[in-house]
């Protein structure tokens, strides 16, 4: 038994299965998402209808009120925004899910957030741009600015982003979420 043994010893490696991890494809996510909250303001500025209202006294020391004409274009703006949020939140769902090397939580809390930060810059954007005739006279038509009366819209493109990415996550056939 005078035979000897080598004993070769390296260092363990801390994870040698999983591959690195670039932030820099969600950065553009989140980058794209926060544009497309951007530009969805201007399109739904351009795509909602105009409408029109009165500005009424209120007589006797009450102050004046606004009568809208048309309640339903006020609705359809609203409408129109879930519309594009709809949309918005599904094609970054998809998006976020093509991120292979970042799935997981982080990606889906980012997904959330920035998905109602993106609403809450539309709607910015939307209010912002010049609509209506901003002088007001009593007892006589103005149009409105427009404005997003339904503040639960704000939620929808984040609930749809998270909807679609749930859904991939649910159909992936790998637990590591790295389908290929």
């Amino acid at each position: 038994m005078t035979g000897a043994a080598t004993d070769t010893w390296s260092a363990p490696t801390a994870e040698p299965d999983r591959p690195h991890r670039s932030w820099r494809p969600l950065a553009l996510l989140v980058a794209a998402q926060l544009l497309a909250g951007v530009l969805a303001g201007l399109v739904w500025r351009a795509w909602s209808p105009h409408s029109v209202s009165y500005l009424i006294s209120g007589g006797q020391g009450r102050p004046d009120f606004v009568v809208p004409v048309e309640s339903e274009s006020q609705i359809a703006g609203d409408g129109r925004f879930v519309l594009l949020s709809i949309g918005l939140g599904m094609v970054f769902g998809l998006a976020a899910w093509r991120l292979r090397a970042n799935r997981g939580p982080v990606v889906l809390a980012a997904l959330a957030v920035v998905g109602v930060l993106s609403s809450v810059l539309a709607r910015t954007v939307g209010e912002l741009l010049p609509s209506g005739s901003p002088a007001r006279r009593v007892d006589a038509a103005f149009a409105p600015q427009l404005s997003l009366h339904s503040l639960p819209a704000l939620a929808v493109q984040a609930f749809f982003g998270v909807l679609v990415y749930t859904a991939l996550v649910g159909l992936s056939a790998d637990p590591d979420l790295n389908d290929r």
